[in-house]
């Protein structure tokens, strides 16, 4: 399979094949990943090359503004979002489905997604608050980047998944700014576009 283009919709209903996997990844940093009991510590946040220049130029603009956040979990597998999702069922039933994506519907198997986390007095942290500086600072920065807050607070019925300000990903530069000026998701935007009621 051919690298998928950066504006491209995963969700429930539009799934990847489980033997999807980008060409190109780069390691973003040397933390382990995500902080969850059942992860492979070997295991580091990865992204598509592509846009890693993207993320690392936003997190260094970030940092000049005193905001500062590190890329946690990354590119995920097929076979390891299954496992996020099983632990996650074991601990919460059927909650877990408005947490978690079903295998194929994650778009961290992209590697265009990620989650940030926070290092503070060498701890990592990666409970991200709605009101922490940093999740305000991308939610309205990200876009400059090519980067969207891909599930945003009351779209949940829309996207399928609780508010997650901790979870961006890439959609290029003019879209991202698109979506944000015009406060919709990316699943609107598919929506319209195929309605045909898009203004291009």
């Amino acid at each position: 399979m051919n690298e998928l283009p950066v504006d491209i919709l995963v969700n429930k209903d539009n799934l990847l094949p489980s033997d999807y996997y980008p060409k190109d990844l780069v390691i973003t940093d040397q933390n382990e990943n995500n902080f969850h009991e059942f992860q492979d510590p070997r295991l580091k946040p990865m992204i598509r090359r592509d846009i890693y220049p993207f993320a690392q130029k936003m997190i260094e603009d970030a940092k000049k503004e005193g905001i500062e956040f590190i890329i946690d979990s990354g590119y995920r597998s097929y076979n390891y979002q299954q496992k996020v999702l099983d632990k996650l069922i074991a601990e919460l039933g059927d909650v877990a489905y408005q947490k978690a994506a079903l295998p194929g519907a994650s778009e961290h198997q992209t590697g265009l997604a990620f989650d940030i986390a926070y290092y503070r007095n060498g701890v990592f942290d990666d409970d991200v608050k709605e009101e922490d500086k940093e999740a305000i600072w991308l939610a309205n920065n990200s876009y400059k980047y090519g980067f969207i807050l891909r599930y945003p607070k009351g779209k949940e019925e829309i996207t399928g998944f609780q508010f997650e300000p901790w979870h961006f990903r890439f959609v290029g530069l003019e879209l991202a700014k698109e979506l944000f000026s015009e406060g919709i998701t990316l699943d609107e935007y598919y929506a319209r576009k195929e309605n045909g009621t898009l203004k291009r």
